[in-house]
């Protein structure tokens, strides 16, 4: 019991200190410990189950052939040797004999005998433990029992890594959604008055036109660079897979560049918020002349507007935008349905394909913003060739 314990005691300072990677190392170096000193195994071959494949992946291996620990396994009763099987029944598996036993796989040199215990936790296998002796019939039931009791501890000591590993991405996370959150604003600003600035040079002044092409490149990728900063700093499980972070990246979104056009901040924001998490690179607009200057200047996939600007209704706002741009996929958005200038029923006459409802629901907006990119697609595509 009380080497069970040690396995995950960390004091606050060692857990701050350490990196994901040092305290499976310290586990590790725990475990062997353990199982050589008290429980006198020799052989040892920790392996733990990556659910996504159900495979069986070593996290260490003590005096086992190279080709076993090499050796991929599933948690699988047939075809998988005893490892399998323990990990597919949750069951403990004791051979007296390698030599007569049609489950064994040739694990440590000249084994005669093998025990193999599941490492599991409210009835969830996380792994399996195999021990090996040069001698037949060298385990019994009281081996079988510490062992099993041993591997709880050892369960209960990675489900806690697990746990940390989580703990820290989640503050990872929200730490990187909250700098996001801070720069989106100024970074668009920064945007609008290059754009502004950057019209009325262009023709003119080329050498002011191409550091204004380059303040516009970096000030894009300030965003960029904290997103890929926070994808990097997720740590690993102790199955050296990476956590899944908030980022839910949609394959058909990812890299088109969306331009939100509302007058409410609330709103501009939580499109940066929820279209950035799928991958896009969203930028936005105040009001329709802003818009226009953007749709003037830069290059976008999707415009998505609301149809109460400051300076016009939705309806004009799209009709001004096909006359920049005939082939620019347009949204419009709307407030619980409320159209009192008749925006979207003009514009369906233009060819308006999709509207969206404020505040968004997220599956509404996911197939509103890839009906439109798929047209955009089609349409250049079509140009092409």
């Amino acid at each position: 019991d009380q080497a069970g314990l040690e396995l995950g005691d960390l004091s606050p300072e060692e857990i701050f200190e350490m990196t994901t990677e040092d305290r499976i190392e310290l586990l590790k170096a725990k475990i062997l410990h353990y199982t050589q000193d008290l429980l006198e195994f020799e052989t040892v071959e920790i392996r733990l189950l990556d659910k996504a494949s159900n495979r069986l992946d070593v996290l260490l291996a003590v005096g086992m052939e190279q080709i076993a620990t090499n050796r991929t396994l599933y948690a699988d009763p047939e075809a998988n040797g005893v490892t399998g099987f323990v990990a597919a029944t949750g069951k403990s598996y004791l051979c007296e004999d390698t030599a007569h036993d049609p489950l064994y796989m040739t694990g440590a040199p000249n084994a005669r005998s093998s025990l193999t215990v599941p490492l599991s936790l409210h009835d969830e296998v996380l792994g399996t433990f195999n021990v090996e002796s040069p001698h037949a019939g060298a385990f019994d039931e009281n081996d079988l029992h510490f062992l099993e009791l041993f591997s709880r501890e050892v369960a209960i000591a990675l489900n806690t890594l697990e746990l940390l590993v989580v703990e820290k991405l989640t503050t990872a996370s929200a730490s990187t959604e909250l700098i996001m959150r801070g720069v989106v604003d100024p970074v668009d600003e920064i945007l609008n008055d290059t754009a502004w600035i950057l019209e009325r040079y262009i023709g003119h002044e080329p050498s002011v036109c191409e550091r204004l092409q380059r303040i516009l490149k970096d000030t894009r990728h300030i965003k960029q660079l904290i997103q890929q900063v926070g994808d990097e700093i997720a740590p690993q499980t102790p199955h050296h897979h990476k956590v899944p972070t908030m980022r839910q990246v949609n394959p058909k979104l990812v890299n088109k560049r969306i331009l939100v056009v509302d007058s409410d901040a609330t709103v501009r924001r939580a499109a940066h918020e929820l279209l950035g998490r799928l991958g896009c690179e969203v930028e936005t607009a105040h009001d329709g002349e802003e818009a226009f200057l953007m749709v003037r200047s830069f290059h976008y996939d999707v415009v998505i507007a609301d149809i109460r600007l400051p300076d016009m209704n939705g309806y004009e706002c799209f009709a001004q935008i096909r006359e920049i741009h005939e082939h620019l996929p347009v949204i419009l958005m709307t407030g619980f349905g409320y159209d009192p200038t008749h925006s979207i029923v003009k514009a369906r006459q233009l060819g308006l394909k999709c509207v969206l409802y404020k505040p968004f629901r997220l599956d509404q907006l996911i197939s509103g913003v890839e009906k439109a990119v798929s047209i955009s697609e089609d349409i250049t595509s079509e140009t092409s060739n």
